[in-house]
């Protein structure tokens, strides 16, 4: 037993049992998380060491749930939450820390009870299920225990997935578990996951025997998706090679009239090869006859359809489609979402539509606008960014039609990546169509004009000198960094100049938004309640001034010694149209990773930004993030200075131009603290800001 804080665990029997009488008996996976934290008390056990306490090996063939959702049920069984926890506390980065002292104690001898059904991963290793001879366990998730296993018949490396025997009498555990074998065995391609054969094994139980099913399926070695991306975006390359080879298995599964219906990170399994293998066939159904009736159905499959019910939603729900999600009728186009959602995580490493609960993911999935892909990973390039987005229109008639199509447009994209153009070999070709095709005189003109225009490009670089150095601030209170001024230049051969008319700028009044002190002038006391981190910080006007030059704009930052950050909040924007809002922000406390910030429109539709903000004592430099400031010292509220270098920053959202923006919401999260916004018009040559 072990004890802590108004708990008792029971060590063997998984059940966690609360002083109120009420008892909790917790899943495999929330389980070892927990077990895992007892274990070491006050100590960082890191996200590396419960993946291996979950899964032993990276050869998992599917696993359903990550650690985040393990550890969101374990928090729910506790009454805990991350935002304010009273037992597991989430450390950025690291992992997780148990917050209370623990208590073991051996409990008390009692007279043996009579045997126990045998549940889900426990002592099957070393039996014999029909002729194969279980090995080791692989891993697991809500549907069923993996192990690896011998064929003896055959003498190769099988997996067999087991059903749980508390699921023994479930009937719609054992209807999706038939309709995955049923469904995956219909298939025959290289990036599915065979299915070698079904059966059952037979346990003893206090009831006698029970019979626990398994299915018998091609063993792969590797990892999941979902491991291999892990937050991180996957090289390019390697993107690609699996998308194609994802989209070929969706396809061929799409031709039997199957649809999948659960595509995700954790459904597809990358081998040691670097290819693909699409699991899971669970929820798999019948595509509808009214979509794509030239799909041939498997006369083997016919039980499967029907199995959903209208406004019932199946599958998970960061990856469902808009369809799916309202619980209608779907056909394959819904899987091609789904695998837009995979795309996009795999070039940027995070959820397209992200929300706090279920409800308000989805609620982002049917309204919001994802945010563009290169916003995120400035790497992506523009022709993958747009298959990506044509993958996640929300009405499934601007979507890719088919898993071939969206299969061509990669390979036709690969192909590209694969043949650069060589610029010698163009001014090679280019060179040999003007000595066959141009007169003498012709080509002595264009000689000229090179020549004349090169020599243009010299002397002007001549003239104008190296690019100017980067400016810091200068702590002199007499200082602000000038900004250059915009000049229109009529181009020579325009027969009339064209004048562009200018918007007029709008201010943001953030007076009634502001929260949060942030800048002090030296000699001024103050208390931590009213300081930036609320410890008894702040940072100096004497350097930052009343405003920051950043990217072109000037800034406003407020008032010393007043309200000068917001946080948390909902903030109005001018009514217009806009291409990008650019924003002075820091985090305080740490760095405060994937914050979203949420712009709202007039139409009700929204685009939704995750960006990590560094703390101001070390930047990080997150993607999207860049220095708009920083000074030598910050002032503590007793008067004395802290000697280090503090920073502010800088970062820009695109905006979709043709909608009319209403409002901001800013991360319901303290630690991150906004110092002023700027709405521009217009591309980067011609903006105008809006403060």
């Amino acid at each position: 037993m072990a004890y802590f804080a108004g708990f008792r665990l029971d060590l063997r029997a998984g059940e966690l049992h609360a002083e109120g009488g009420k008892t909790v008996r917790l899943s495999d996976q929330p389980f070892r998380i927990l077990r895992t934290l007892l274990d070491r008390p006050g100590e960082v056990v890191t996200r590396e060491e419960l993946r291996k306490c979950l899964w032993p090996n990276d050869t998992i063939v599917e696993f359903e749930h990550s650690i985040s959702t393990a550890m969101n049920r374990l928090r729910q069984a506790l009454g805990d939450s991350a935002e304010k926890p009273r037992f597991i506390e989430t450390l950025a980065r690291r992992g997780y820390r148990f917050m209370v002292p623990v208590q073991f104690e051996e409990p008390p001898v009692s007279p043996p009870a009579a045997p126990e059904a045998i549940s889900s991963g426990e002592n099957l290793v070393g039996r014999n299920a029909s002729h194969y001879h279980v090995l080791e366990m692989l891993g697991g998730g809500g549907m069923g225990i993996v192990y690896k296993a011998k064929d003896t018949r055959l003498n190769r490396a099988v997996a067999l997935k087991f059903l749980p025997v508390e699921m023994a009498h479930d009937a719609a555990a054992l209807e999706r578990f038939r309709r995955e074998a049923q469904a995956a065995s219909a298939l025959n391609h290289p990036n599915i996951c065979t299915i070698f054969d079904v059966g059952e094994i037979a346990l003893e139980t206090g009831n006698g025997n029970e019979a626990q099913r398994f299915i018998a399926m091609e063993f792969l070695d590797g990892q999941t998706l979902e491991l291999r991306i892990s937050g991180k975006p996957l090289p390019l390359s390697e993107t690609m090679d699996l998308a194609i080879e994802i989209a070929d298995a969706l396809g061929a599964a799409h031709a039997e009239g199957i649809i999948h219906r659960d595509i995700k990170p954790a459904n597809v399994f990358v081998t040691k090869r670097g290819h693909a293998k699409v699991l899971d066939f669970g929820l798999a159904k019948l595509a509808s006859s009214d979509y794509h009736s030239d799909f041939p159905v498997n006369p083997a499959l016919s039980g499967v359809a029907g199995i959903t019910l209208m406004g019932r939603a199946m599958g998970t729900p960061t990856y469902m489609s808009p369809e799916q999600a309202r619980g209608e009728e779907l056909d394959a186009r819904a899987d091609l979402f789904s695998f837009g959602v995979v795309l996009y995580q795999m070039v940027t490493g995070i959820l397209p539509f992200r929300g706090e609960t279920t409800e308000a993911t989805t609620e982002a999935i049917l309204k919001c606008a994802p945010e563009a892909p290169a916003q995120v990973n400035p790497d992506v390039p523009s022709k993958l960014e747009e298959i990506i987005l044509k993958a996640l229109e929300k009405d499934r008639k601007f979507r890719y039609q088919s898993a071939a199509e969206i299969r061509t447009d990669l390979q036709r994209l690969k192909r590209g990546s694969e043949q650069p153009v060589s610029t010698p070999a163009v001014a090679q070709k280019v060179a040999a169509q003007v000595e066959r095709r141009w007169p003498r005189w012709k080509k002595s003109v264009l000689s000229g004009s090179i020549a004349a225009a090169l020599g243009a490009a010299i002397l002007a670089f001549l003239l104008s000198g190296p690019p100017p150095p980067k400016m810091l601030i200068d702590p002199s209170p007499a200082y602000r960094a000038p900004l250059p001024p915009k000049v229109l230049v009529a181009p020579a051969f325009a027969h009339k100049a064209h004048i562009p008319i200018l918007p007029s700028k709008v201010s943001v009044d953030l007076s009634r938004d502001y929260n949060a002190t942030g800048i002090y002038t030296e000699g001024t006391a103050f208390d931590s309640n009213s300081s930036l981190d609320r410890v008894g910080n702040a940072l100096p006007a004497e350097v930052l001034g009343a405003a920051i030059g950043w990217d072109g704009f000037t800034f406003s930052l407020g008032p010393a010694n007043t309200a000068d950050a917001v946080t948390s909040r909902i903030i109005a924007l001018p009514a217009g149209r806009f291409n990008a809002l650019k924003m002075l922000a820091l985090g305080v406390e740490g760095d405060q990773e994937s914050q979203v910030f949420t712009v709202t429109y007039t139409d009700g539709m929204s685009s939704l930004f995750s960006q990590s903000v560094s703390d101001w004592y070390t930047p990080e430099k997150f993607n999207g993030e860049s220095e708009a400031a920083l000074t030598p010292y910050r002032l503590e509220g007793h008067g004395a200075r802290d000697n280090r270098t503090f920073h502010l920053y800088g970062y820009s959202f695109p905006l979709d131009g043709k909608k009319i923006v209403r409002s901001i919401s800013l991360p319901p999260n303290p630690n991150v603290l906004v110092f002023s916004l700027a709405l521009v018009r217009g591309s980067s040559a011609n903006a105008d800001p809006v403060h």
